[in-house]
């Protein structure tokens, strides 16, 4: 009888201890928010995928990290392409192509529909601006971690080198550009505080620098490729935009004047500026196209 009580009362405890492990491990999961979060990037060019890792800063910027990680959760990057090639970036995040031709089937990707529900209410979970100081309307934009919205970073946060990853934004600049004012809460202190809505802009575009080393004041840059690996990746694929241009575009005429982008005038929209402001950007669109495939969190 003792024998037998004593084996129920170590099942008992055997039970009791697997039960708390599991509860321990759940909260563990739900809270687990490191530092520095990794994602991973899927591009595809000319047949080829190029699979890139990048190490995302929350420490340093933790609504911007906040705001993308909620977006790569909604896969809502999934499917978008480069839209703008420049001299120093690609830009992403905000187009896909609804067809086969790189101008005419360029569209501009709902962001709008994704981030709010059917009353217009904004349903993203990280807000960090509003149109109130008492925070009853939210904007679905992003509130600007960078030096010239006033954001201080210690040990003056990241410079671009080659394939960081950082916000991207287009602002009118029809004299009004400073007008329209809204309300952020700082991540420093919690406080609100009111600033220039051209600085708090942000909605899902991001650029990937091509460059080799850059400082941006007015946009953030978030995240840097995770190691030397995924560097040599990211020059495979500005290799091989460069090799297209050279062996497509002009034939492998080495004197060739083609070049990979084609400009056009493209009418960015925006609902909160002040009496409906709209402007005309260039883009600088691939005349190849350059997919995002999928963006997808690694760690958290």
């Amino acid at each position: 009888m003792a024998k037998s009580l004593g084996g129920k009362i170590a099942k008992l405890v055997s039970v009791i201890a697997a039960a708390l492990l599991v509860l321990a491990m759940s909260f563990a999961f739900v809270g687990c928010e490191t530092k520095r979060p990794e994602i991973s990037v899927k591009i595809s060019f000319n047949e080829e995928t190029y699979e890139l890792e990048y190490k995302l800063y929350r420490n340093m910027y933790p609504q911007t990290v906040a705001h993308y990680l909620e977006l790569i959760d909604m896969k809502y990057f999934d499917g978008t392409v480069i839209h703008d090639y420049r001299s120093d970036r690609m830009v992403g995040g905000g187009y896909y192509y609804d067809g086969e031709d790189v101008v005419d089937d360029l569209v501009e990707k709902d962001y709008d529909t994704a981030t709010k529900d059917e009353n217009g209410n904004v349903t993203l979970k990280n807000v960090s601006v509003w149109a109130d100081a008492d925070k009853t309307t939210a904007y679905n934009t992003l509130y600007g971690e960078f030096s010239d919205n006033k954001f201080t970073v210690k040990n003056n946060g990241l410079t671009n080198k080659l394939g960081s990853i950082g916000t991207y934004y287009y602002t009118p600049t029809k004299g009004n550009a400073t007008v329209q004012k809204v309300y952020i809460q700082r991540n420093e202190n919690k406080e609100m505080d009111t600033r220039s809505y051209c600085y708090n802009a942000t909605t899902s575009m991001f650029y990937l620098y091509t460059g080799s080393s850059g400082t941006d004041t007015a946009y953030c840059t978030f995240g840097v490729l995770n190691g030397k690996k995924y560097e040599e990746k990211f020059q495979e694929l500005l290799d091989a935009i460069e090799a297209y241009t050279l062996d497509v575009l002009n034939g492998g005429d080495e004197e060739g004047t083609e070049v990979f982008t084609t400009e056009e005038q493209m009418t960015i929209e925006d609902e909160y500026w002040a009496e409906s402001s709209y402007e005309d950007v260039s883009f600088s669109i691939p005349r190849a196209k350059i997919v995002i495939e999928q963006v997808k969190v690694l760690k958290y």
